[in-house]
């Protein structure tokens, strides 16, 4: 195991995180988009299409959040397992942190 395996496994959480992140706020305001267009037109053919979107979108969170803590999983296994010259690195600090901040 290197400093690089630290690097890639921290990058690979800070990711996905970003990426739940995303699938939520992108939730939000789809929903937010579809109840401004039934509150205008409730008959309008373009609120189908939207639901559609949203639905496309709601289901990315469960697969999402499944990476997200297979990520953490890694990275906190790579961190348990650590040589103890690797410790000192900056890599595993920044592995240490990036797992204390998505727990």
């Amino acid at each position: 195991m290197s400093t690089r395996d630290f690097s890639i496994k921290t990058g690979v959480l800070k990711r996905v995180a970003k990426e739940q992140v995303y699938y939520h706020a992108e939730r939000d305001k789809q929903q937010k988009r579809i109840n401004d267009m039934i509150a205008k037109d409730p008959n309008d053919y373009e609120i189908k299409k939207q639901r559609e979107v949203l639905e496309e979108t709601l289901d990315m969170l469960p697969d999402v959040e499944r990476r997200k803590k297979a990520a953490h999983q890694d990275l906190a296994n790579l961190v348990a397992n650590a040589n103890p010259d690797i410790k000192s690195s900056k890599e595993y600090q920044e592995a240490v942190e990036t797992l204390e901040q998505y727990e």
